[in-house]
């Protein structure tokens, strides 16, 4: 069922513009219902801000509103304002715990407690540009994943003008790291990063962010995938071949005695997304499948029902008849069988704002959001 405009809109300016990634990201279990997290543009920067649930899990609220703190800078030179801060708490993943605690991953892992705690723990002290101009220097936490106790932390960083992988592991929550090395690209490979993470027990899974075309004479893209038997100590890579050039992972998972991993192909203008799947029955051996029964779309988010059923939330922008004329999103979700074909599309319809995270509550409630809407099964 959808819940239209029942999302507080992420920005001061009511229904205003936000670029593509921005807004409402996450969606962490929280009792029956979500904590959303994502970002707020407050005039100056993007800040981090968190969305609380009612008790029917019908509404998403800033909580805090960065509306009601807005900061007096009026003495302060514009160059140097920061204007209202958000009071969320930053995470590009998020890890459950069975004491019902919750690590939220960053640049700087926090620890939020049952009671609403929040801690501050390891810092990954990843590169960052001083600019905003200043792209040598960088780095992003793509995904997240627990194996047993162990903590497990993935993205890329750029440092003098080259991009790879990086992961992290801890082995006390987050409160230290340690880094461990993936193995690298072959020789002649475009520069990559860690995408998407998985993990069933002590095999883990990374999935490659973007596909690259290995050598410049190739025709299609290649993705590596590393997987690790032992919690992500040691590690082997494997490729996956014929993937078009634009090919983007957003999700990994588990069903059915098979991994899986899937993404968005942005085409080319006139060409709509449509959705890569890619499966592995050992996480060493990996497989393309066909997508063109499930129609078009990129996918933005996956999660695994409480029946063990993938479920993949995907979205199609259309472009406006002019410059002027803002792109509409058509949202869609797939529910699988566990098998590469055993897809049933269902439409979230054509909206604003499209789909951004999905989650499944220990209820077996299936929560889809975005920057305005929500969509629950129950």
């Amino acid at each position: 069922m959808r819940y239209a405009d029942s999302v507080q809109w992420p920005a001061a300016d009511d229904k205003g513009y936000l670029p593509p990634g921005e807004g409402l990201r996450l969606l962490a279990r929280e009792g029956n219902c979500v904590l959303g997290v994502g970002t707020y543009p407050n005039g100056y920067e993007n800040v981090p801000v968190n969305w609380s649930g009612n008790a029917d899990c019908t509404k998403l609220t800033l909580h805090p509103d960065p509306a009601d703190s807005p900061k007096d800078e009026s003495d302060v030179p514009n160059s140097m304002r920061h204007g209202a801060p958000g009071g969320g708490v930053p995470a590009q993943a998020v890890v459950d715990w069975d004491d019902g605690s919750q690590s939220f991953v960053s640049d700087v892992v926090h620890m939020r407690e049952r009671d609403g705690r929040i801690r501050e723990l390891a810092d990954l002290k990843l590169p960052w540009a001083v600019k905003q101009t200043d792209t040598s220097d960088q780095g992003q936490v793509n995904s997240a994943v627990r194996s047993g106790t162990r903590l497990l932390i993935a993205g890329g960083e750029t440092v003098s003008s080259r991009t790879a992988p990086f992961l992290y592991v801890s082995d006390d929550r987050g409160a230290t790291v340690r880094r461990v090395t993936l193995p690298e690209a072959p020789a002649g490979w475009s520069q990559t990063t860690a995408g998407p993470m998985a993990a069933d027990g002590q095999e883990v899974i990374v999935v490659g962010r973007y596909s690259s075309n290995a050598f410049t004479t190739a025709p299609t893209g290649t993705l590596l995938v590393w997987h690790s038997a032992d919690s992500g100590l040691h590690w082997t890579a494997s490729t996956v071949e014929g993937l078009p050039t634009g090919t983007v992972m957003t999700g990994a998972f588990r069903a059915a005695g098979r991994w899986f991993a899937v993404g968005g192909l942005t085409g080319a203008p006139t060409k709509p997304e449509v959705p890569v799947l890619l499966t592995s029955q050992d996480g060493a051996a990996w497989t393309k499948a066909d997508t063109s029964a499930m129609g078009a779309g990129g996918v933005v988010a996956a999660t695994v029902d409480a029946q063990g059923h993938p479920v993949v939330v995907g979205s199609l922008r259309v472009p406006g008849k002019n410059l002027q004329t803002m792109p509409t999103y058509c949202g869609a979700v797939w529910t699988g069988d566990g098998t590469p074909t055993g897809w049933q599309r269902g439409e979230l319809g054509c909206h604003a704002q499209p789909p951004s995270a999905v989650t499944t509550l220990a209820n077996g409630t299936v929560v889809i959001a975005g920057n305005s809407d929500l969509w629950l099964r129950r």
